[in-house]
């Protein structure tokens, strides 16, 4: 009850705090089992066969002035696209409460409407699907916030200075720039121009081209050369001072790793960031070169934990080492974003599973190289008891719903990495397997895939199908479960899956008795086995695929 009640008073504070637009970050927060019913703007905005999204986005040129004074932007955006088919009108997103103060077009006779989050701008005749159009909206505004969160975060360092990140991810980069959320309508090229009052510095993604100086305001401009999410474009406004951390690529190029932090964590962040080319060094070997140099390699201090936005990745200001006093795994995770998530993207908000699980995953595969295999078994342990289960991890596709504020939505970390372990432990071949994964990040090299597209590679690399295996996970709410009755007045266990396991490979399940490792091979048909009395059984999950334990009966 006292939960129930808790979950209203959210409800009732939040609906009288903001406005209707909050209602949908609320009502997907507050179902457990996920949010299955999308309202017609959810289905509108992400609707990729959408003719008004018929488009490729060319560049984005994005400039904006912080004002933090008063938490407000004033910004411009241009927008160079090309159509994919003959059309009058195409849609583009700017959340409601940012005000239009302007638009150009290439075009003559352009309208451009705001209508909701939503931009439509129209033509008098249809567009050629040849031609270059390009839009250009001067716009202000203040970005909204819901339960503290926002798009941009303004916060105060510790001496009391501005300090301003940016994040977008869940919550909708609409909120705070005009653009195409669409996850698969990524720009090729991207200018980030920042204006700060001149006490700060900025970087943001990509290359610093140019800082310019006007009055009391500083402006930075950066561009990016490589295609880019749409959640990942950002910057961070701050008392930084620059660190860099040498580095020999897997090619033997020398390079250089920056790290921007706050001034008066220059010393401890030197020596938290010696981890990062070690880091580096490994993944370049399992997954292969880096794909951004061009762009940069760069951490940054910000107001939240982190986050991985494309060569200029956000880092919380802890500097706290959590695995054996030497790696931080969030650290880990986030450089691992830029091959799976920022390369290899996912096609649909969707198939974010290939972002997060697979960047939980390298975690433990970096900790195997780096460490050891035991060190690779705890990871997979921990990830164990942390999944909900109640959601697949396939979410719905075609629709743009807030989901940060649902916990049981977050299994696309730990159980997208359960079902790569898993998928692992039943290839039987690490050569073959880790091959897979490199191999993935050539064919699918800054391209958007989805989840049906990943596992028609992942078959064809691994020379089987091992599909069935693959969609258990992805789109079952739970994994296999192991039927288990213990009968310890005979001295017997008896085991079954609960449903036929649809793996195309015979599994072996490891179990520990009285200090021996044990094998199961589990049909759907009861097996039993002689256990031996007063001794504890351990079932090594970790050491073989991801399920879990349903127990029947103990009788004693």
């Amino acid at each position: 009850m006292r939960n129930v009640l808790s979950k209203i008073t959210l409800l009732l504070f939040v609906l009288v705090q903001s406005s209707c637009y909050l209602t949908p970050f609320v009502k997907y927060g507050l179902n457990n089992e996920g949010f299955k019913k999308f309202s017609k703007k959810e289905k509108l905005a992400g609707n990729n066969d959408n003719p008004q999204r018929a488009y490729k986005i060319n560049r984005y040129d994005w400039a904006v002035e912080l004002i933090p004074n008063k938490e407000r932007i004033s910004g411009e955006m241009k927008i160079t696209f090309t159509p994919s088919i003959r059309k009058d009108t195409f849609m583009f997103d700017l959340q409601k409460r940012m005000k239009i103060e302007s638009f150009t077009s290439s075009v003559s006779g352009a309208k451009l409407k705001h209508k909701g989050d939503f931009l439509f701008l129209s033509f008098p005749t249809d567009q050629d699907f040849t031609s270059r159009i390009s839009l250009t909206i001067s716009y202000r505004g203040k970005p909204v916030k819901t339960l503290g969160e926002g798009p941009i975060q303004w916060k105060k360092d510790k001496k009391g200075r501005h300090w301003i990140s940016s994040i977008t991810e869940g919550i909708g980069p609409h909120f705070m720039m005009p653009c195409n959320i669409l996850l698969g309508n990524e720009a090729d090229t991207t200018s980030i121009n920042v204006t700060v009052p001149s006490d700060l510095t900025v970087t943001a993604n990509g290359q610093l081209i140019e800082v310019t100086k006007d009055d009391n305001k500083k402006t930075f401009k950066h561009l990016v050369t490589n295609p880019i999410n749409i959640y990942n474009i950002s910057f961070n406004a701050g008392n930084f001072t620059k660190i860099e951390k040498p580095y020999l690529d897997i090619n033997g190029i020398e390079r250089n790793i920056e790290c921007f932090v706050m001034d008066y964590n220059k010393e401890i962040a030197s020596e938290y960031y010696n981890q990062a080319p070690l880091i580096m060094k490994e993944f370049e070997q399992i997954f292969g070169a880096f794909p951004w140099w061009n762009d940069g390699c760069r951490f940054v201090e910000s107001t939240f934990s982190a986050m991985e936005h494309q060569s200029c990745i956000a880092m919380g200001d802890d500097y706290e080492k959590n695995w054996k006093d030497t790696i931080n795994t969030t650290l880990v995770h986030e450089l691992a974003h830029e091959w799976w998530g920022n390369s290899v993207t996912g096609k649909d908000y969707c198939d974010i599973w290939i972002h997060e699980g697979i960047a939980t995953y390298s975690e433990a595969l970096f900790l195997e190289r780096h460490l050891g295999v035991e060190d690779y078994s705890k990871r997979i342990q921990r990830m164990l008891f942390s999944t909900s289960n109640t959601i697949p991890i396939h979410k719905v596709c075609g629709v743009i719903y807030n989901s940060w504020t649902n916990a049981p939505d977050q299994d696309i970390y730990d159980k997208g990495a359960l079902m790569m372990h898993s998928l692992r432990i039943l290839v039987n071949d690490d050569r073959l397997f880790l091959n897979a994964l490199k191999q993935i990040q050539i064919d699918f090299q800054e391209k958007n895939v989805s989840s049906e597209e990943m596992v028609v590679k992942l078959n064809e690399l691994l020379l089987d199908d091992y599909s069935p295996m693959l969609n258990w996970y992805l789109y079952e709410t739970k994994p296999p479960q192991l039927e288990i009755k213990l009968d310890r007045i005979k001295s017997k266990l008896h085991y079954r899956w609960e449903k036929e396991i649809p793996l195309m490979k015979q599994q072996e399940l490891l179990m520990a008795m009285n200090g021996d490792k044990i094998v199961l091979n589990p049909s759907t048909e009861f097996q039993s086995m002689d256990i031996v009395p007063g001794q504890k059984l351990d079932f090594l999950i970790e050491r073989g695929i991801y399920y879990e334990l349903k127990i029947l009966e103990i009788l004693e």
